[in-house]
C-alpha cells in the first residue's frame, strides 16, 4: 500500500476547494430559495397496501392498533419520567437506602461504606 502523506500545498489546495464548493452550494441554495425552487432529497415513498391484497382491512386495523399501542406506551413512559422528576426528598432517601441495603446484602457486611453513606446523607439533609 502507499503512504497517505501529502504535501502541505496539496492539503491546503484541497481545503480551499472544499470551502469554495460549500460556499457555491450555499449561494445556489439562497438563489433557489429566493426563486421559490424547493429541492428535496430523493426519498422513496411507502407504496402502502395494494387494494388487491387479501384481508387488507384487517391488516390496516392491526397496523392502527399497533400504532395506538406504541403511542400509549410512549405516553406511559413520559408519565413515568415526569413522576420520577417530581419525587420528594423523602422518597429519594428511601430509594437510596433501599438500593444501599441491596448493595450491602450483595457485598456482605459493608459497614464502612454504610457509615460513609450515612454521613453524606446527613450533609445533604443539612443543606
Amino acid at each position: 500500500y502507499t503512504s497517505k502523506r501529502i504535501s502541505l500545498k496539496d492539503k491546503y489546495k484541497i481545503q480551499r476547494r472544499v470551502v469554495e464548493s460549500h460556499r457555491k452550494s450555499r449561494k445556489q441554495s439562497k438563489k433557489d430559495k429566493k426563486a421559490g425552487i424547493v429541492r428535496h432529497d430523493k426519498t422513496k415513498k411507502d407504496p402502502g397496501i395494494p387494494n388487491s391484497w387479501p384481508f387488507k382491512q384487517e391488516l390496516l386495523q392491526e397496523v392502527a392498533k399497533a400504532r395506538e399501542k406504541a403511542e400509549q406506551k410512549k405516553l406511559e413512559m413520559k408519565q413515568k419520567r415526569k413522576e420520577a422528576k417530581t419525587q420528594t426528598m423523602e422518597e429519594l432517601m428511601a430509594q437510596a437506602n433501599q438500593s444501599r441495603a441491596e448493595f450491602d446484602a450483595k457485598q456482605g457486611s459493608g459497614i464502612s461504606s454504610s457509615n460513609a453513606m450515612d454521613d453524606s446523607v446527613r450533609d445533604v439533609q443539612q443543606a
